[in-house]
């Protein structure tokens, strides 16, 4: 079972008010999935938002005219959020699979759920999807940083 105290050290919940970490708490579910098991797949409809717990998840994606796949991504730090297909409704599908790739714990926040918190209680909505924003801005500015490293003359062309 989820504790509040894990939650806290995880750092998509840290500064959330602690109100807000047990309405959380009361929705959610601690997953766990041995090496190689596939959490959701490429193209599946959305279902519950994702917090790595302990454990590495590779994100993959299909490579167009092959049966292959590429890892886009790779999921390892505790407190990670992926799956946030999950918050924008059933009509947008994931855009890749996540397969882990070692033992894995999760938190499972089911997005129905999510979506009725949110219009229960307001208040706690613009709070969660704040710190959501503050995270995936934080995950935006770093992947900002990684590109702009890789701008330098014979590595990716920028005119």
């Amino acid at each position: 079972m989820t504790s509040i105290e894990n939650l806290e050290n995880l750092s998509f919940f840290d500064g959330l008010e602690p109100a807000d970490r047990d309405a959380l708490l009361a929705i959610s579910e601690r997953r766990t999935y041995a090496a190689g098991d596939t959490i959701f797949g490429e193209g599946d409809g959305p279902g519950s938002l994702r917090v790595l717990v302990s454990g590495l998840v590779s994100l993959r994606q299909k490579l167009k005219g092959s049966s292959g796949d590429a890892q886009m991504a790779k999921v390892s730090e505790p407190g990670s959020v992926f799956g946030i297909a999950a918050l924008v409704g059933e009509e947008h599908l994931y855009p890749h699979s996540a397969v882990t790739l070692e033992a894995t714990e999760l938190i499972e926040i089911e997005g129905e759920r999510l979506l009725a918190l949110f219009e229960a209680d307001p208040a706690a909505g613009v709070r969660i999807l704040l710190r959501f924003a503050q995270y995936m801005a934080a995950k935006l500015s770093s992947a900002r940083e990684q590109i702009r490293s890789r701008l330098r003359p014979g590595l990716i062309s920028h005119g």
